[in-house]
């Protein structure tokens, strides 16, 4: 889809409390211009970020009163309602999912909205995009082809490969289950590779609009191991690229340093020009976050030449080091790990010439166990891991 001039609209909300967490995300829908799109709606699939079993007060995952708001303002319409993601390891098993849905708050969001849950994993389907520019089709839970309408609704984070988990960063959760690794081995090499799978991915998945949970965001080692801040913000648009590009503003980033922004902008599939962006409710000047702490996995790559980055990569990029005192021993990260790199142990063992630096064993780890940490040539050169 090729968009002139997206909405964004932007919304304060405090705290989680329902009836204004309502409010907030019906007057988010209504300035984005989403509800009319609602209204013809007869299935609706609710993609919030269930990344792991983690209470919602860690701001891991999507809150539930947000995923709760959403849902009640969708079934004014008389849809069919759906809810449902991908988490590593949980979604393979229902009695893993279950326990996480009950852990995240969703469990009892679904039955109050009498939602049907989605375990991805259960029916998958290929969808394709011929306009793709390196992956035209995609295994994806069934729902997600079957939805009239998905509402992604993703959690404002950081992210160690992405810069940020955003919207389109939140579709990848349509991809079921340990596929999702098999992207990371083929585009491991190259973090432009991932970017642009994500692009792709967002291109075939055509049938969403989109809303960001930034209530309390994660700043830090995210996307699981940060520290939760409050921001009392409530995004939404039928863009995710502009969504993302006003979110990472919003962080003091350049949004065109965040490379699924900059390439599905530079491929007309979203806005993330913010001089082309109707950004409705609160301005961005009024909410941004001058010292917002972003991960030690980033750095900026684009000051260095690329021949150069090639050869240097291994000595450029953030490596994970365990901790052996918070390790639990659970081996969540040595099954996560797409290129084999972990073996067993407390804390695990790895391999760091089989290691892609992907960074899935930090996502996965609930214990808080995994640091990022620069090699020493990466420090002599003073990589900036400053915002913006």
């Amino acid at each position: 889809m090729t968009i002139e001039r997206s909405i964004v609209a932007v919304v304060r909300r405090e705290n989680y409390d329902l009836k204004q967490v309502c409010n907030a995300v019906n007057t988010a829908l209504e300035l984005a211009e989403i509800v009319p799109t609602l209204e013809n709606a007869q299935n609706v699939l609710l993609k919030p970020n269930l990344l792991s079993p983690r209470p919602p007060e860690d701001a891991v995952t999507t809150h539930p009163s947000v995923v709760e708001a959403v849902g009640r303002i969708a079934l004014r319409t008389g849809c069919k309602l759906w809810i449902g993601d991908s988490p590593p390891f949980a979604g393979e098993n229902p009695g893993k999912y279950r326990a996480l849905l009950e852990k995240t708050g969703i469990w009892d969001v679904a039955a109050r909205l009498s939602a049907d849950v989605v375990r991805f994993e259960e029916q998958v389907k290929y969808i394709t995009n011929p306009s793709g520019r390196l992956y035209r089709r995609f295994e994806v839970a069934d729902a997600v082809s079957k939805a009239d309408l998905i509402i992604n609704i993703s959690k404002l984070k950081n992210h160690a490969l992405t810069r940020i988990s955003g919207a389109v960063k939140n579709l990848f959760g349509c991809v079921p289950g340990v596929r999702k690794g098999l992207f990371h081995i083929r585009a491991a090499e190259d973090r432009t590779t991932f970017a642009q799978m994500l692009v792709d991915l967002a291109g075939t998945i055509s049938n969403a609009v989109h809303l960001m949970d930034g209530i309390v965001a994660m700043e830090g080692e995210g996307p699981s191991a940060g520290q939760p801040r409050h921001l009392g913000l409530i995004l939404a648009s039928k863009d995710p690229v502009a969504l993302d590009a006003v979110a990472s503003a919003i962080l003091n980033m350049d949004p065109m340093s965040i490379d699924t922004t900059r390439l599905a902008h530079e491929q007309g599939l979203g806005c993330g020009n913010l001089q082309h962006i109707d950004v409705r409710g609160v301005s961005i000047d009024e909410v941004r976050v001058s010292d917002w702490l972003q991960s030690s996995g980033t750095n900026d790559w684009k000051r260095i030449p690329t021949p150069l980055r090639r050869l240097l990569r291994r000595q450029l990029l953030a490596v994970p080091v365990f901790r052996k005192q918070p390790c639990t021993g659970c081996g969540d990260c040595v099954r996560v790990c797409p290129s084999k790199a972990l073996s067993p142990g407390r804390p695990p063992r790895i391999d760091l010439g089989k290691c892609i630096r992907c960074y899935c064993c930090q996502e996965i780890c609930n214990s808080r166990a995994v640091e990022l940490k620069y090699p020493l040539l990466a420090q002599l050169l003073r990589i900036d891991k400053t915002a913006g």
